[in-house]
């Protein structure tokens, strides 16, 4: 009967420590680290599920285009919904609203770009928006050539809720094509 008791309570143990031992990298004090938070870990059931979530990374990455053809010019600022989905790990994205909403506090690299063909009747550019606070402006006034294009990059310290997405100027247009010219991109550097 002890002996069985000792097999339930080491296959216990091992079963609990499995998804650490994923984690174990060479370095001696590394090593020492890790065994010392699986001890605590056994001592303390609630420590253990602390350590557990901690070890699942929130995934989070999205990217999707413009549809094909001219958009706008609009007479009002108009959000701009990008919905050839080309990755959306996480699900944050949403591609009828052209919203990311961030499922977790942290750092997002948020990037976009812009272009117009052959539309020197109007402006081009995009505003970028946090919740409803507009953080930036991106574009091109006047005619200057036949084809127009540019492109923002920038961390954003998000809480888990938080909105971001672009909106097309009034009286400001873009062009699309198959080659995904204008997108919207984002992801996940670090949670906090």
């Amino acid at each position: 009967a002890v002996k069985t008791e000792l097999q339930n309570v080491r296959n216990e143990i091992t079963g609990k420590c499995k998804p650490f031992f994923k984690l174990m990298v060479k370095k001696k004090q590394q090593e020492k680290v890790f065994w010392a938070n699986v001890l605590w870990a056994l001592c303390d059931p609630l420590r253990y599920n602390d350590l557990l979530s901690s070890t699942r990374q929130t995934k989070v990455a999205f990217s999707a285009g413009l549809p094909v053809g001219q958009m706008g010019p609009f007479n009002t600022e108009t959000t701009l919904i990008y919905s050839k989905v080309l990755t959306n790990v996480g699900g944050a994205y949403n591609q009828y609203t052209g919203i990311f909403t961030a499922p977790v506090r942290g750092v997002y690299y948020i990037r976009f770009t812009a272009a117009a063909y052959n539309s020197n009747s109007y402006n081009m550019g995009l505003h970028l928006y946090k919740n409803n606070q507009h953080l930036l402006h991106l574009g091109e006034y006047d005619s200057d050539g036949r084809a127009r294009h540019v492109s923002c990059g920038l961390a954003l310290e998000l809480e888990a809720g938080d909105t971001v997405y672009t909106r097309l100027l009034a009286n400001y247009s873009l062009y699309d094509d198959a080659l995904l010219r204008n997108t919207f991109s984002g992801f996940l550097l670090f949670s906090m």
